[in-house]
């Protein structure tokens, strides 16, 4: 149902240059100022930091030093003869306010010795870098940065919210973790909610921990490592080496419930559990760390190649392939077939199929080859010429060529094998050793004979040789990966007694602080595990599916507590009351639907309590779910009783977070302000303001975001819910607006994109579907799968409107006609492909139609044929007309026809398409995506710089002389990276949207 978001994560990661500390001066100060003068680097220690700024013909003027920045000041440069050549930050340890000072005193030094030697080196550096590179630009000035201070215009709710933690001293203070949009604070009980993204490296957060005896240092593990914060939760800063390219102690989506655990009698040791399935501990609050469990695997290490197929994403097939070479001194006429030698594991798939294709083109399928994943000892599978047909693929794509080509493969012309594994492969997974791949032939050339029934075999290829294989689609190569740490608990009563709840070996308890460690005998896959706060001995723990356990004997024996539970409940978490540790919760679900549960007397007992009241201010989406304002309980992730207060408990959820008074007995949605809309369209239209969403609908505001009202769907509806991508608002001479958005269903295999129409202002509505594709594309496709997210309506005629979808036909399949761009004649009721296409149809927001002439139609594509598109015709003939960037991600015309194209850089045409010019400098390694001009003054344009992951990395910039200069207007704004940017030019304002929704004056 909710909480699909994952599309905002999907393309790559920018790395980060951080050398380690013991290198700093001699790897930095003394080598890199002159070899690499002009490439920004940064050493990640803590939060305070040394800011150097070398320009060209300028000198070094000052070195402050304060506990939180250290900063290298120069004269800003005048004119382009004063660029920047070098930027450093080092930052500074936090553990102590003496290491602080000294590090700032050591740095302070350090530097300014460091800067004179670069100095000297400086003049050659930048003499060879410019020898190396004849006529390459100056590097951009600095980007000044404006204070902006922005308002937030959102709403709470709608989103997957996974951690929650309340603070231990102070009353009122509960922390609130989400997957796309970071931290929240609430200081009033949960009444409401501020982001509190300051220095957070990661989106995405999936664990929480407060230190008990230092109750304002909080640790957030987000997806791109572990966070800290010393002054509850307003600043952070990423831990070293805890990224997910490091020691990935990490919280990620599905693979962390606690993994994180602070001693409650010593703030500076800290357990963390890794996704991928270790243990670590820190013994100086998270600057270091060491391993202190990970499972030993034992046994013989086999030597067949590991192949696992499925249960590793969401595709349906998956594969790997190799070019081989026919082997030398081996006649044709010898060869008998093509083989490998395989081990099974027992289990029955759909189909699997070893293709071969030869040097002229064409491939063979061999017979399904699915049995033999049943035989689970080592054998060879001999294929022979009989067993291969021509590929029923190649057939369609090449028919000419099929109808010449040799029946079966000619064994001296092939010169690449396929192997691939489709079927229910996203829930099931199927494990395939491959050792040797082979010719099995009846004379080798070392003199080995055989015969048709018996041939040798002559090596090609050795899958088990630790090589990489080529690979495509659900497959993992490789030994299998640890199972998750999804749980770490420290007993507040004996803290050298810590447990673990491990996806592969059940619960583990250690008696030593971590030094070592015992497996219990429980169930695999455990989700959670908690300690008894009066009892050093006995501990909970739940295990998803499996139920839920108690040990009184330090987990020597178990008692299960779970059989009156439901049978089909996935426990999650659980929680016990610190007062009275009889009393108990614990959350869990059924599919989507969220199962909470009381005991009062130790888990004897069970009563349930899986239904909320709704806050519809708070969080405005489907207002019309649940009767007397009640709604169930949505898919619970933590739940957490107050230290200061157990009547209060809080539960994090998807959708409606929520807090009970009365120990958990009743629950109210509490998640106003912690806003987790993922918004991908606002408009404005007399003084009222609309927007659409992702999971959430389409939604409309009259007084400027302080309250919304949604439009559609009022309530779950199979057809309709799902993401809303774009909207129109038009005036067309009726008495209420007529309002378009375009909306792709959740359940898309029975429901594809449509849209939805209103000519009343939003009161009623009519979905419609007439003439957009009956199915989803999917061949060549930004998230996997064709989305409407591009509309644009005709300046001249409010009736007229193009919508955009991106993906290819489907190959071999003449009714799928794929996505690209469909026009609308009357208002959006009805819709024609248009009978000509840009040569690429993937796209992001990239559509606009010109008003100086409405047959004038850009198309932004991403890609391959990626770049800018232009009909004069409307839509009758195309032609590429910007090359020099193939990504583009969003398109803009002004009244006036000029254009602008947002990519890598933003540019800019005036001649409608036909000349263009890069109009930004960020040089930033991000994708300029929002896009914005001032109708009132088309030289004020703003942009947005993102990434592509749930890296706190992106940046808001304006500049008001058409590109000449830009500022930065990122200022406090708790989400850098919005996908959207409005300029509303009535109240003056510009709204910044994408994971949230924020507004500043102009």
């Amino acid at each position: 149902m909710a909480g699909q978001k994952e599309g905002w994560r999907e393309m790559a990661a920018f790395a980060i240059i951080s050398p380690v500390w013991n290198q700093l001066f001699c790897d930095i100060v003394f080598k890199q100022l002159h070899v690499i003068p002009r490439i920004p680097l940064r050493i990640t220690l803590a939060r305070a930091e040394v800011l150097i700024t070398m320009y060209r013909n300028q000198s070094v003027q000052a070195v402050t030093v304060s506990h939180r920045v250290i900063v290298s000041t120069s004269h800003p440069p005048s004119s382009s003869h004063s660029t920047p050549v070098f930027t450093m930050k080092l930052l500074a340890p936090t553990s102590s306010a003496p290491l602080r000072r000294a590090f700032s005193r050591l740095s302070a030094a350090a530097v300014i010795f460091g800067v004179a030697a670069g100095l000297c080196l400086m003049p050659g550096a930048v003499s060879s870098l410019h020898a190396q590179s004849p006529g390459a630009p100056a590097a951009p000035s600095p980007i000044p940065r404006e204070d902006t201070k922005w308002s937030h215009a959102g709403w709470g709710g709608g989103g997957y919210y996974y951690a929650a933690a309340f603070h231990p001293t102070r009353q009122g203070t509960i922390y609130l973790g989400g997957d796309v949009a970071g931290m929240y604070k609430s200081v009033d009980g949960g009444k409401s909610f501020k982001l509190i993204n300051n220095g957070i490296a990661d989106y995405g957060v999936f664990t929480i921990a407060v230190d008990p005896s230092s109750p304002d240092t909080v640790y957030a593990a987000t997806e791109n490592g572990l966070c800290k914060s010393t002054n509850a939760g307003e600043e952070w800063t990423i831990l070293p080496q805890t990224g997910r390219k490091e020691l990935r102690i990490t919280g990620e989506k599905g693979k962390s419930i606690r993994c994180v655990a602070v001693d409650p009698t010593d703030s500076n040791t800290v357990y963390a559990g890794s996704p991928g399935g270790k243990l670590f501990k820190s013994t100086d609050g998270g600057l270091t760390w060491k391993v202190s469990y990970e499972k030993d695997t034992g046994g013989e290490v086999s030597k067949l190649g590991r192949v696992q197929f499925g249960k590793v994403n969401g595709a349906y097939f998956g594969g790997f392939w190799s070019p081989v070479a026919y082997p030398e001194g081996v006649a044709s006429g010898d060869t008998i077939g093509f083989g490998f030698r395989f081990q099974g594991d027992g289990t029955t798939i759909k189909d699997a199929f070893l293709m071969l294709r030869t040097t002229s083109g064409e491939t063979y399928r061999s017979k399904n080859l699915r049995d033999i994943f049943l035989n689970t000892a080592e054998h060879d599978v001999i294929l022979r010429a009989d067993d291969f047909v021509i590929d029923p693929e190649y057939v369609k794509k090449s028919p000419d060529k099929a109808k010449t080509a040799p029946a079966t493969p000619e064994w001296g012309n092939v010169n690449r094998f396929d192997f691939a594994v489709s079927g229910p492969l996203p829930d099931q997974s199927a494990v395939g050793r491959f050792g040797e791949f082979f010719f099995a032939a009846t004379r080798a050339s070392d003199g080995r004979t055989g015969t048709a029934e018996q041939p040798v075999t002559v090596p090609v290829l050795n899958a088990g040789s630790g090589k990489p294989l080529a690979t495509y689609g659900n497959i993992r190569t490789g030994e299998a990966a640890a199972g998750p740490v999804f749980t770490v608990s420290v007993s507040p009563k004996n803290t050298s007694h810590i447990a673990a709840a491990t996806g592969d070996t059940g619960v583990i308890i250690s008696t030593d602080k971590g030094a070592t460690w015992t497996a219990t005998k429980t169930p695999a896959r455990a989700s959670c595990v908690a300690w008894d706060p009066a009892s050093p001995t006995t501990l909970y723990a739940a295990f998803f599916s499996d139920g839920v356990m108690r040990s009184e004997d330090m987990g020597k024996t178990w008692t299960t507590l779970s059989s009156a539970l439901p049978p089909k409940l996935a426990i999650k978490d659980i929680a016990i009351n610190p007062v009275n540790p009889r009393e108990l919760i614990i959350i869990g679900t059924i599919g989507w639907n969220g199962q909470l549960f009381r005991s009062e007397d130790a888990g004897a007992t069970w009563t349930p309590h899986s239904t909320l009241t709704a806050d519809k201010v708070g969080d405005p989406t489907l207002p019309a779910e649940g009767k007397d304002g009640k709604t169930p309980l949505s898919s619970p992730t933590n739940v957490v009783f107050n230290p200061q207060n157990p009547l209060q408990v809080y539960v994090s959820a998807n959708w409606r977070p929520a807090l009970s008074e009365d120990g958990g007995k009743t629950w109210s949605e509490a998640v106003a302000g912690a806003d987790i809309s993922c918004i991908t369209d606002v408009r404005f239209h007399k003084g009222k303001v609309y927007v659409t969403a992702m999971d959430e609908g389409t939604l409309m505001s009259e007084d400027n975001g302080k309250s919304w009202k949604q439009l559609w769907p009022e309530k779950f509806i199979d057809a309709l819910s799902g993401h809303n991508w774009r909207v129109a608002v038009v005036d067309d001479g009726g008495a209420a607006p007529r309002i378009v958005s375009t909306v792709s269903p959740w359940h898309h295999a029975s429901h594809p994109n449509k849209v939805v129409v209103s000519e009343d202002g939003g009161k009623t509505y009519n979905p419609t579907l007439a003439g957009l594709p009956a199915y989803v594309p999917k061949p060549n496709t930004m998230w996997g799968q064709g989305y409407g997210r591009a509309l644009a309506v005709d300046p001249s005629n409010p009736k007229v409107l193009y919508m955009g979808i991106d993906g290819d036909p489907t190959p071999g399949n003449a009714d799928e006609k794929g996505g690209g761009i469909f026009r609308s004649d009357n208002g959006g009721y009805s819709w024609t492909q248009l009978a000509s296409q840009p040569s690429s149809r993937r796209m992001f927001y990239g559509l606009a139609v010109d008003p100086t002439d409405s047959k004038r139609i850009f198309w932004g594509a991403c890609g391959e044929n990626g770049g800018v598109h232009r009909t004069e015709d409307g839509g009758a003939t195309w032609k590429r007309v910007f090359t020099s960037d193939t990504w583009i991600w969003n398109l803009e015309v002004t009244s006036d026809g000029t254009i602008y194209a947002a990519g890598k850089e933003l540019f800019r045409s005036t001649d409608h398409g036909a000349t263009w010019k890069q109009v930004s400098r960020f040089n930033n390694g991000m994708a300029v995506v929002g896009l914005a001009v001032n109708p009132n003054d088309p030289k004020t344009i703003w942009v947005s710089c993102s990434v592509w992951n749930g890296n706190a990395k992106g940046g808001v910039f304006k500049t008001t002389d058409g590109g000449a200069n830009w500022v930065e207007i990122t200022g406090d704004i708790p989400i850098v990276r919005p996908l959207v940017l409005r300029y509303n030019a009535e109240a003056g304002e510009l709204w910044a949207a994408g994971v949230g929704l924020w507004r500043v004056k102009q």
